[in-house]
């Protein structure tokens, strides 16, 4: 899209009419790190959401689920350091407790606060500490609080995953923005009902998303093109492959922007679409390069296969092989790994194949270029890369984003709960 531009030091809060806060409440050890954000719309706004298929829900999740009904919400909730997880009726009860005591203060409705929580799971929830905490956060909601609230969700992230773009519409300036958190247990696969689909796909992330826009739009459209750009973006990730209970992605659009409103799938609705696209990549790549460990980020481009379905297959393969992301924290063009990567996904394929990493032609015609070895091996001294493989058996093109997997992400998590 030849208007969209990025905006300087965006925010949630740069969409027009959307406040934002977060701050240390005390659920975490360490008093500089952020622990609650809160982000809300001066107006109600339409809604959708995707979430984790895993059937163990944390509770503000199962929460989520049953709200997401609603024609509108005002508010997004979060806190990072305890996941509200597996922790008995306790949970269950917390997140009526704090979404009740957030409507009294906010006063709009309980069922128009989405709660989200992100942290180990099975300890009890802190419900009268992040009650105490409550009065500043929403004292400190302001227009200029995004960047504060995008801290208050963090776990082992190293630093806030922010974007906000801006494009012309129906010549109204429209605003789409959106925070995240992830850097470990990341390889998402959501959907809008969270219920797993029968068929294969991957697993899912420690992943928070708050998208906000002031686009006008309707929640039947805004739900279409979150889902579609779901599935380009997060659900084409993996760091790890582990399934997470609280994954969740959610979108406020509180209609600010004064467009003339999207009912239809028409030129203004790719519109939005494409600049939601924008966004979600952006946050989705970001999450790789922070991922927990990480050194490398490999995009995997699978070409001439003979339905996407099989070029998506394979894709998933690569992306969640230990033996592939070892060989890329090793800088090292083992094909081998590639070719059993190919086999063991069971798609079709040529003999006469072909593996490139950018560029550079490691098999070609189903035969080794030996010659270029030293040349990949300084491809794969990059930070990040292309690895495509032409499978020369139909007409269908994939792409999937990985990472390496290195030491350091087996300390992370050997210490983590302790």
């Amino acid at each position: 899209m030849k208007d969209l531009k990025v905006v300087p030091n965006g925010s949630v809060t740069s969409p027009q009419g959307f406040k934002a806060f977060g701050m240390y409440a005390g659920i975490k050890k360490n008093a500089r790190k952020y622990d609650v954000s809160l982000i809300c719309s001066d107006v109600p706004a339409v809604s959708a959401g995707t979430f984790t298929t895993s059937k163990v829900k944390a509770w503000p999740l199962q929460y989520n689920l049953k709200i997401m009904k609603n024609k509108t919400h005002r508010a997004i909730f979060g806190n990072s350091g305890n996941a509200n997880c597996f922790n008995g009726i306790g949970g269950k009860k917390a997140v009526g407790v704090v979404a009740g005591l957030l409507a009294r203060r906010l006063k709009i409705k309980r069922n128009q606060i989405f709660m989200n929580s992100t942290g180990i799971i099975g300890r009890s929830y802190p419900t009268e500490v992040v009650e105490n905490a409550l009065p500043q956060l929403v004292s400190g909601l302001s227009y200029e609080g995004g960047h504060e609230a995008a801290r208050g969700i963090l776990t082992t992230d190293t630093h806030p995953k922010e974007i906000a773009v801006r494009f012309s519409l129906h010549g109204k300036p429209v605003t789409v923005a959106a925070m995240a958190k992830g850097a470990g247990m990341m390889y998402p696969d959501m959907n809008v009902r969270g219920e797993s689909p029968n068929s294969i796909k991957g697993k899912h992330a420690t992943m928070l998303c708050f998208v906000t826009t002031d686009a006008n739009i309707s929640k039947r459209l805004l739900e279409r093109a979150l889902e579609n750009v779901i599935r380009k973006t997060f659900n084409k990730i993996a760091i790890d492959n582990d399934q997470s209970t609280n994954d969740t992605v959610l979108i406020l659009a509180n209609g600010l922007a004064g467009n003339q409103k999207i009912v239809k799938q028409d030129q203004g609705f790719l519109a939005f679409e494409s600049a939601l696209l924008c966004v979600c990549e952006y946050i989705a790549k970001h999450l790789l390069k922070d991922g927990e460990g990480v050194t490398h980020v490999c995009e995997i481009i699978v070409k001439g296969a003979k339905t996407g379905e099989e070029g998506n297959q394979l894709c998933r393969q690569i992306a969640t092989s230990m033996l592939v992301k070892t060989m890329l924290a090793g800088e090292d063009p083992n094909w081998g790994r590639l070719m059993g990567c190919v086999g063991s996904s069971q798609v079709a394929y040529s003999p006469e194949l072909d593996i490139a990493f950018d560029g550079v032609p490691i098999i070609k015609n189903g035969c080794e270029v030996a010659k270029n070895k030293l040349h990949l091996r300084q491809c794969l001294k990059k930070k990040e890369y292309v690895l495509e493989i032409d499978l020369k058996k139909g007409r269908y093109e994939e792409r999937f984003w990985t990472t390496d997997l290195t030491k350091f992400y087996v300390w992370i998590n050997s210490q983590y709960s302790t």
